[in-house]
């Protein structure tokens, strides 16, 4: 008699591949004639904005550029802020280490690593820099495991895994259009800035659907007192992409993220054009249920198994909405007076928890930097940089090395304040996303058969003497019995369960000799 063994591949969560690249930046920035020249740089800031992301054929492709914006103040009168940029364009090809990879766009983020800025003349400014360029992909791994098992006195003990796979990642660079008040008499637009926040996602087959809105910040301001106010602006948006595959069971979590806004005047009209660059990524996740042979011995001979770990994602928590932020911080200048901020965040990242779940739960961390502008009694202006971390609310069970959390974060709203010496700052980092963490099933991936056991004198019947929480299998495998007549023989109620997951309490166990 041969033994039937019945295999499959199964595909499951391999672990997170990350790299870190430097983009460095060294460049001149030269100021239109029709901007006042530069008398003092207050600020310099480098952000990233990427048009191009894919993992295709074992490597990574990233390109697009490196935002670089000065503030700088002139020797005009006034307390008035000023601002020009430049782009810096990048582009990086990585290959992966070998292994396997799904197709579509990264999860991408970074950080400034340094920024040195100098007026080199009245209309020229030195630039040098460089800005740190982190992705993470998830790597695939694909196991042949055993199914089921037959003949030769095999029992075998069968366990379900459940858990969530990414179907389908995509990314997509998106317009949208409408119509903003013009800035009021004393004002200048000085920035513009957005969020995404999603209201719906729907599956269906082979598209998604996607609504929600686009809430743009219009920062101005006022030339006299050099003060900044924000008018928002909400954008509804609605967008289906097409996405091979995809069913109407699947679940879609999107995320969005602004990268350049324009805001032009019309001639004649009492309000200006806004148009919107933005990017919109969805991940389509699919539910996958798998049946495989977790343990297995012979009551006939002896058995070698080979045992493997499968991992499987399992979604943690939905992390979706606004995260409230205040900061508050003595004043390098007691007498100055703040104008406004600016806001600069980091991805979250999974840590471990602390205190006494540090073993056992992580949280998830978010750095950011507020840009604080204040203006001193002689009109001169300084920029303050306050660090900070965020986090949404909660700890979960898990380790860092099994997390993978898919969240996006910007600022929604932001406002700064002056209370005697101590300068405040609120604002809300609008989050959407979700943790999820990898949960380890043993499986087997070969089994092999020896030499028969020599039973033929041996007794009909055993007795032994059971500690609770022994499970049922691992009895029956000790006397090469089977399981399902040892809970007969022992009137143990299943329930419906297949024997081999029970469990028993302290008692004496009568075990029957296979036949």
């Amino acid at each position: 008699m041969e033994l039937k063994v019945f295999k499959d591949t199964i595909a499951s969560y391999g672990g997170r591949w990350e790299t870190r690249l430097e983009l460095p930046v060294e460049t001149e920035i030269l100021i239109p004639d029709y901007l006042p020249a530069v008398f003092k740089i207050v600020k310099c800031l480098i952000t990233p904005v990427e048009l191009q992301n894919r993992v295709s054929g074992g490597r990574w492709q990233s390109e697009g550029y490196l935002r670089c914006t000065v503030y700088y103040q002139s020797e005009e009168p006034g307390t008035r802020l000023l601002r020009t940029e430049q782009k810096f364009a990048f582009e990086k090809l990585v290959e992966l280490p070998a292994g396997q990879y799904a197709d579509g766009p990264a999860q991408v983020w970074g950080e400034p690593e340094y920024c040195n800025c100098r007026a080199v003349s009245e209309h020229r400014i030195d630039l040098r820099g460089a800005y740190i360029l982190c992705a993470a992909v998830a790597v695939r791994r694909e196991s042949e495991l055993l199914t089921a098992l037959a003949d030769c006195g095999i029992e075998q003990y069968t366990r379900t895994m459940q858990g969530l796979q990414c179907a389908v990642t995509e990314e997509k660079t998106l317009t949208a259009e409408t119509a903003a008040a013009l800035p009021g008499t004393g004002e200048s637009v000085l920035d513009i800035t957005g969020s995404f926040a999603a209201s719906s996602a729907a599956p269906a087959t082979g598209q998604v659907s996607v609504q929600g809105t686009l809430q743009i910040q219009i920062c101005s301001q006022n030339t006299g007192t050099g003060e900044l106010t924000v008018r928002s602006k909400d954008l509804a948006v609605q967008q289906t992409l097409e996405l091979p595959g995809v069913t109407e069971d699947d679940t879609a979590l999107v995320r969005g993220e602004v990268l350049a806004c324009t805001l032009s005047a019309v001639d004649g009209a009492g309000e200006a054009s806004l148009s919107v660059t933005w990017k919109l990524r969805v991940e389509v996740w699919r539910s996958v249920q798998h049946t495989v042979v977790a343990d297995a011995y012979s009551t006939l001979c002896k058995t070698q198994t080979v045992q493997t770990v499968c991992r499987l994602l399992q979604k943690t928590v939905d992390l979706t909405g606004r995260i409230p932020v205040t900061l508050d911080d003595d004043l390098p200048d007691a007498e100055g007076t703040v104008l406004g901020c600016f806001v600069t965040l980091g991805a979250l990242c999974a840590a471990q928890a602390d205190g006494n779940k540090a073993e056992t739960h992580l949280k998830l961390l978010g750095k950011g930097t507020a840009h604080v502008f204040i203006s001193d009694a002689r009109g001169e202006l300084t920029c303050y940089d306050k660090a900070f971390t965020w986090q949404p609310d909660g700890l979960w069970p898990g380790s860092t090395d099994g997390a993978w959390p898919s969240v996006g974060a910007s600022v929604a709203r932001v406002a700064s304040s002056k209370n005697g010496a101590r300068m405040r700052v609120d604002l809300e980092i609008e989050i959407s996303g979700a943790l999820f963490q990898a949960q380890s099933f043993d499986a087997l991936c070969g089994v092999e058969l020896g030499e028969e056991y020599d039973d033929s004198d041996g007794p009909a019947l055993y007795i032994y003497y059971a500690r609770q929480g022994e499970r049922i299998f691992d009895i029956a495998r000790r006397y090469h019995a089977r399981a399902r007549a040892l809970a007969a023989a022992n009137h143990l109620v299943t329930n419906g369960d297949p024997p081999q997951e029970l469990t028993t309490d302290t008692a004496c166990l009568l075990i029957p000799a296979a036949l």
